[in-house]
């Protein structure tokens, strides 16, 4: 498949319930679960969340953000190598059609809205260019198939109140709604939010205002009610853990207040939560949380993993030194001369400056297991993972091919959110059997 690919009507999906259909239908079947967004950060994730979505018949939500993916206009995103909305439609469909997956499948504009391209953000763009580019870039979205959109001005370099954030996300639904009508397009499922996702706990009293605020101009513009609203419960992602504290109490009095609104309460910076914490969810109320960078580095480590069995097989005499793949090295270089690690850092690792963490090989190597699926399209390191494929394989030491290592690995991580969510079998319980 060509990359970056300008094609759109289509590359629609196929027509299919609502998500807030799917929600409300099972919550008033008395089935309590929490569905799982995730983030699509390379192939091998795409086509691991349908082969688990298939084996446990449920719903797969991919969620891509402006960075990820984008029209050809903006550059695309980095997500393999430029793709844009048209593009990753259209791949997600051809391995949606090879793995078999036959349930409904969701197409979630992550942080979709002004300012959320980083370029956007650091040029400080005015708020009425910022607004323009957002409705370019939320048409392309729904001209070529995304079914979910996140409506998140809250990027706003400049202060702001409530209500112009509020006023933000009504326009750009509107916005969205018109262009929708006139090109004919089926209901499209909404997300709105009230703040800028960086951990800490969200108030109820503004929680509860900005949905006010919201869900009332919808309904008096004739416009249809969000199905989920943002809010923070204590999680922040950084490195590779969770290193925020997940409030149950919160939670659980967020999820209320959405409730009495009509709409389900998402949570964002879910990765590398426990078993415990995500067994709550579904308890708690939380309709939906978003899983990312966490399945990057399980794919990250599962190459990790192959390349020092490499190693040591050259070690042993099975594979010339010459031919190793040197891929562990070209990640580790790679990742910290390109991949945007300083976001994803703890304060005391960021502290201590690049020219510290350049010489420090402990820091090098979990910036590369955080940050290497940023560079998974790059051609140098295409190559050097197919050869290490050839490499291990050539010995035969992993069972089956070493791509279905990584693959397995991948799915494991995404089967434990499946499993903790109570997702299994959602789709059967759809009107006419998902």
């Amino acid at each position: 498949m060509a990359h970056g690919s300008t094609k759109e009507p289509s590359a629609r999906l196929p027509a299919q319930p609502r998500l807030a259909e799917i929600v409300t239908a099972s919550r008033s079947a008395g089935r309590r679960f929490t569905l799982l967004g995730v983030g699509p950060v390379s192939e091998s994730v795409l086509e691991a969340a349908l082969a688990v979505s298939k084996r446990r018949g449920f719903p797969p939500i991919f969620i891509a953000s402006r960075n990820q993916v984008d029209a050809s206009r903006f550059g695309g995103g980095y997500l393999l190598g430029g793709l844009d909305q048209a593009g990753f439609v259209a791949l997600i469909r051809a391995k949606q059609e090879r793995i078999g997956y036959q349930g409904p499948l969701y197409i979630c504009r992550d942080h979709g809205g002004p300012w959320q391209r980083d370029e956007e953000l650091k040029a400080r763009l005015a708020v009425g260019e910022a607004m323009e580019l957002a409705r370019i870039s939320l048409e392309a979205d729904l001209r070529s198939g995304f079914n979910y959109l996140h409506i998140d001005p809250t990027k706003c370099p400049f202060p702001f109140s409530q209500e112009q954030l509020a006023d933000w996300t009504l326009e750009l639904i509107a916005h969205c709604e018109v262009r929708r009508t006139a090109l004919g397009l089926p209901l499209v499922d909404y997300e709105i939010g009230a703040e800028d996702i960086r951990g800490g706990i969200t108030s109820e009293q503004s929680f509860a205002a900005f949905l006010e605020q919201v869900t009332a101009g919808l309904a008096r513009a004739g416009l249809p009610s969000p199905t989920c609203i943002v809010g923070q419960t204590g999680t922040l992602t950084r490195l590779d853990r969770n290193v925020g504290r997940f409030d149950r109490e919160q939670t659980a009095r967020l999820a209320a207040v959405a409730t009495r609104f009509g709409v389900g309460l998402k949570e964002h910076n879910g990765d590398y939560l426990s078993a415990a914490t995500c067994r709550l969810h579904p308890e708690l109320g939380v309709t939906g949380m978003n899983v990312a960078p966490e399945f990057g580095l399980v794919e990250t480590d599962a190459l990790l993993a192959l390349a020092a069995l490499e190693e040591k097989l050259a070690r042993e005499g099975w594979i010339e030194e010459a031919q190793l793949s040197g891929l562990a090295a070209s990640l580790r270089e790679l990742t910290f001369a390109r991949a945007p690690w300083d976001k994803w850092l703890t304060p005391e690792i960021a502290g201590r400056g690049r020219l510290e963490l350049e010489g420090d090989e402990a820091s090098r190597l979990l910036i590369a297991r955080v940050c290497g699926h940023y560079l998974f399209a790059d051609p140098a390191i295409r190559e050097a993972r197919a050869k290490l494929y050839r490499n291990v394989e050539s010995c035969r030491l992993v069972p089956g091919e070493a791509a279905e290592f990584v693959q397995r690995r991948i799915e494991e991580a995404i089967d434990f959110y499946a499993v903790n969510f109570r997702l299994e079998g959602l789709n059967a319980a759809l009107p006419g059997g998902g």
